[in-house]
């Protein structure tokens, strides 16, 4: 990559992320750099060299109706971070309030749910997650991408989200056409979930014998995005479950239907996704984290849902410098102390680039190599 003073030259850094191959594989066993090498891998080619035509991605709401930031009234710190963020990115959010769990009435506690062995800050996530997806229903929103308080991203989020809902096209082709969405949407007319940002990855085929679900639900297909500058190389590069990433291309993002996600980081709804999931997040009861049955919801297509993820992330929760206690509202990691900020598998992260993008400079990387 060129580089100019230390720091890559930010329109070759866009030039790149756009001109990239997608590639359609259904994965048979073996390994992926075996089948992308094979003549007769049953693979299909999409180019994408040129920068993608004009296309709500690039809008104000990043393609949505709505960006949602899920945050407790007094997490101040975090809207500070993020209202900065998405503007000097190019984006606008809106907000919805956290929920302290131990203020929810015992009344409205959901089925299943023990108060004396399942943390309320579990349950007051829960509950700031319902409300959004209710928020969506009341209003009739068409589409919200729903973020939690914590998160980063690429400073090229809007480029690299162009991408991704090309490669979601693709796997929509596939999908029931029960529910296609009244509005056009530049990520396809199909899809009920975009899960865009998470921690651990695995895929269908490689489930856990207590997670496993029916040939008829599998759904194995992945889209390689090859060559993007903005995915880390080894060893900076982590968030998976079930593959090792030396079975792929360096710089390759991998977008799929999910199998078993964890963590709720960032997601998007379209307007029936968000009332299928207030039926089964809101209603049928809560035995466990919300992001572990937010993949259930995904892995065993309740209500038909029909799902969408990227690995590598696009939205990954930042660790800022200060105190590691103040990381989350969910769990307490004591009194120490963080020099250096960071964020796991961004390159060009927003957070830590906020200096040079306020002052007109090129974003650095987190890693030189």
């Amino acid at each position: 990559m060129v580089m100019i003073g230390g720091r890559p030259n930010i329109s070759l850094v866009i030039s790149a992320v756009v001109s990239v191959c997608i590639l359609v594989t259904y994965l048979g066993s073996g390994s992926i750099r075996n089948q992308i090498r094979s003549t007769s891998s049953p693979t299909q080619w999409i180019s994408a060299r040129k920068k993608p035509a004009k296309s709500d991605v690039f809008n104000a709401t990043l393609g949505f109706e709505k960006v949602f930031v899920i945050a407790l009234p007094e997490r101040s710190d975090k809207r500070d971070a993020l209202t900065l963020m998405s503007s000097l990115t190019g984006f606008q959010l809106s907000w919805i309030d956290g929920v302290i769990g131990k203020a929810i009435h015992d009344k409205a506690l959901p089925f299943g749910w023990d108060r004396e062995t399942m943390s309320d800050s579990n349950l007051g996530s829960w509950r700031g997650h319902v409300n959004a997806m209710r928020r969506m229903v009341e209003d009739d929103i068409s589409s919200a991408l729903i973020l939690e308080d914590d998160m980063d991203w690429d400073v090229h989020i809007k480029e690299l989200l162009a991408q991704f809902a090309q490669a979601a096209r693709t796997l929509q082709k596939d999908f029931h056409r029960d529910q296609t969405l009244e509005s056009p949407s530049p990520y396809g007319q199909d899809w009920d979930m975009l899960w865009l940002g998470s921690c651990i990855t695995t895929f269908g085929e490689d489930l856990p014998e207590n997670l496993q679900i029916t040939p008829e639900q599998r759904d194995s297909r992945k889209v390689l995005i090859q060559d993007d500058p903005t995915v880390p190389l080894p060893p900076h590069i982590l968030s998976n479950g079930s593959f090792s990433w030396g079975d792929y291309p360096p710089r390759t993002r991998i977008v799929y239907v999910p199998g078993d996600n964890v963590c709720s980081f960032a997601y998007a709804l379209s307007a029936a996704g968000a009332q299928k999931a207030l039926q089964y997040m809101g209603l049928e009861g809560q035995q466990k984290p919300f992001d572990n049955h937010l993949s259930d919801m995904c892995r065993l297509r309740v209500n038909g849902m029909r799902c969408v993820s990227i690995v590598p992330s696009l939205f990954v929760h930042h660790r800022p410098k200060g105190k590691i206690s103040s990381d989350s509202d969910i769990n307490n990691a004591g009194t120490e102390v963080r020099e250096v900020g960071f964020t796991e598998n961004i390159v060009y992260s927003t957070h830590l680039n906020l200096k040079n993008l306020i002052r007109g400079l090129e974003p650095e990387r987190q890693w030189a190599d």
